[in-house]
């Protein structure tokens, strides 16, 4: 399944607001978005569903790892590089910002033993993500497509599924 277009692309986050009185504008979170999967900078990565207004990461990997309750928001886009999530339980909003609208490509890969890697790049940038589920997580960011993957990323790795 894949999500409408109006998320491909890089995001930044403009802050946070918590319902407890809390927030944060100074924290810089990334979110990576191909036509299937995410990478978040928060240390997350994994599949995205779109229905309506309401918007669900599935996380593959996570580290920390999350909490087990599920991660959605209702979106509201304000112009085509804007948009505010609220949570969906009413606990936060969150103001996020295109920096990149792609074209985005990305690509899912397995290796045998259960690790999992999302390879998502723009036209000058790149986000890596990769670990087991269950246990820690590796991400990489990079500016331009030049810069190096893992060493362990050409070995025994193969791609599951591209979109883009």
């Amino acid at each position: 399944m894949t999500i409408p277009p109006e998320y491909h692309g890089l995001w930044r986050r403009d802050g946070i607001w918590r319902s407890d009185g809390s927030s944060d504008t100074t924290t810089q979170v990334l979110w990576f978005q191909s036509a299937r999967w995410h990478i978040d900078s928060r240390g997350f990565a994994g599949s995205t569903v779109v229905e309506g207004a309401r918007c669900e990461w599935h996380p593959e990997i996570a580290f920390p790892a999350l909490g087990p309750g599920i991660d959605a928001g209702t979106m509201r886009f304000d112009g085509a590089d804007k948009v505010e999530e609220t949570g969906i339980d009413g606990s936060y909003r969150e103001l996020w910002v295109r920096i990149d609208a792609g074209p985005v490509r990305a690509q899912r890969l397995q290796r045998d033993g259960g690790a999992l890697a999302w390879l998502i790049t723009g036209a000058e940038w790149m986000a890596w993500a990769h670990g087991h589920p269950g246990a820690m997580a590796q991400f990489s960011i990079a500016r331009d497509e030049t810069a190096a993957l893992p060493p362990e990323a050409g070995s025994g790795w193969h791609v599951s599924a591209t979109d883009g």
